[in-house]
This record gives C-alpha cells, structure tokens and sequence, in this order.
C-alpha cells in the first residue's frame, strides 16, 4: 500500500479551512462560545499557535488512519469476502 502524502497534505489543510469558516463569528462562532462557556477574553488569552498547531498535526494522524481504513486493495469482489484473484483481469 502507498500513502499518498499530498491527499494527506490537503485533508489536514481541509480541515483548518473547513474550521476557520465554522468558528467565524458571523456563522456559528458566537453560538459555540456561547453555548460552551467562553467569552472574547477566554479566546484572547489562549494560545493560538499551539491550538493550530495541534490541530493540524491531530487531521494529518486522523487523514491518515483514514486512508488506511478506506483502502480496499482486493477490488469490490475482496469487499465481499470473496475471492480477490477473480476480480484481477
């Protein structure tokens, strides 16, 4: 099996984006501080690049078991249990 660091790359960096829309303030950023707790000051005092940095190193761990899980090498007749030399032209 061959992991494909470039689709890992772009997963991790998905999930940054994907969060920056979700978090903003105009969609749903100020509902989640609301309902969790937080205030403006709470977030001004964390400590935003090791939140990011953390973030992005927990997505490349998740894209990759991710990859791991989703590749299915013996074709859709190994999905099945069956026997994967019949699916191999």
């Amino acid at each position: 099996m061959e992991i494909n660091f470039l689709a890992i790359l772009v997963a991790a960096l998905s999930t940054l984006a994907v969060g920056f829309i979700w978090y903003n303030p105009k969609v749903f950023g100020t509902i989640w501080m609301k309902e969790s707790g937080m205030t403006e000051d709470d977030m001004k005092g964390s400590n935003m690049p090791k939140i990011f940095a953390l973030t992005f190193i927990y997505s490349i761990m998740l894209a990759l078991i991710m990859q791991v899980l989703v590749i299915h090498q013996f074709g859709a007749i190994g999905m099945v249990v069956g026997d994967p030399t019949i699916a191999k032209p």
